[in-house]
């Protein structure tokens, strides 16, 4: 993956007091695909003082730094470096926003940029390495809140956990490799249906990345859902990776049911046993037995099971059982009948 941009400053810019301008905005490291392409984001800033010798005709250099320093691609000679490829933009621009085709195992390892303009302009800027690799990465899947702005990475925090009614961004991106044919990027869920209910799709290309967001609202049913993400690299051979990132969903409790062990009615002086089972995350915290007849409802019992032992009539009601987590609670009942 593309480290972070970040711009350096050189040593011996300390000018009477003053920082020079030479400065240089590149990754400190990028990935290559064998027989791919690498593309180098860059952009150069030069000292006040030599502004006028930066003209379109200046040199844009880069170096492969080895021992001696050897010269992989002039601007003013792209045909015969020994790396081929593009440097955008014009020197004016301070672009050295750069492609390199066809990169090779042997191609791997530190690279400097240089300037050369007319008169005194002559610098050397902070290297970037190249690490070429024989595979494509899997792609990447992160969860986000979609409140957040979806666009700008940087300002967002992935979550492992989300609240039933949260409006979520599944985000799957993956690296660009500069091939004839770009890469694609596709969506499965398990089970199936989840991606065809009220999923806002949405994908664009940056610089680097392909990226694909799944934007949607998440209930009960999503909790242990599996999505998956594959992407495909048109390259000399299609090449396929993908990854999976199961969900896990925090919401009150549902489905709350509660039941009576024997079927039928209850012969007087048996015990019985009530349940009551409930599905929620986190777990329920709390059962509660309440006989429904009492005004206002007391408690008889907390767990999930109420006993009662030598039956009688006045135990013919029904009662019921509250299930409560941290999310909330739900109610269900059951009719008790001693004969």
């Amino acid at each position: 993956m593309m480290e972070i941009s970040v711009t350096f400053l050189l040593t011996g810019c300390l000018i009477q007091g003053v920082f020079c301008g030479f400065s240089i905005s590149l990754p400190k490291r990028v990935e290559a695909l064998q027989g791919s392409c690498v593309f180098i984001p860059c952009t150069f800033d030069i000292d006040q003082q030599y502004v006028t010798e930066l003209t379109d005709d200046s040199k844009r250099i880069w170096y492969k730094d080895v021992n001696p320093p050897t010269v992989v691609f002039d601007s003013s000679r792209p045909n015969t470096a020994s790396l081929k490829g593009e440097i955008f933009g014009t020197p004016t621009e301070k672009n050295c926003t750069t492609r390199f085709d066809n990169v090779r195992q042997g191609d791997e390892g530190s690279y400097y940029f240089r300037v050369e303009g007319s008169g005194r302009l002559k610098y050397n800027y902070y290297k970037v390495e190249i690490v070429v690799i024989n595979s494509p990465p899997e792609p990447t899947v992160s969860l986000f809140k979609d409140q957040q702005k979806v666009t700008e990475v940087k300002e967002v925090m992935e979550v492992k956990e989300v609240k039933e009614g949260s409006s979520v961004n599944l985000r799957c991106s993956t690296k660009i490799f500069c091939s004839s044919r770009p890469a694609n990027l596709t969506w499965s869920s398990s089970p199936e249906h989840l991606l065809n209910e009220s999923v806002t799709q949405q994908q664009r290309q940056e610089q680097t990345e392909l990226i694909s967001d799944l934007i949607f609202t998440v209930t009960h049913r999503h909790h242990l859902a599996t999505f998956t993400c594959t992407v495909t690299h048109q390259l000399q051979d299609q090449i396929t990776k993908h990854k999976s990132r199961t969900l896990r969903v925090q919401y009150a409790p549902k489905n709350t049911s509660a039941h009576v062990s024997a079927s039928g009615f209850v012969l007087e002086g048996r015990s019985v046993t009530l349940s009551c089972s409930s599905d929620a995350n986190p777990p329920v915290l709390h059962y509660t037995w309440y006989r429904d007849t009492e005004e206002p409802l007391k408690p008889v019992q907390s767990g999930q099971n109420l006993t009662i032992s030598n039956t009688d009539p006045t135990h013919s009601r029904r009662y019921v059982c509250t299930a409560q987590n941290e999310h909330g609670a739900q109610n269900a009942s059951v009719m008790l009948d001693v004969q």
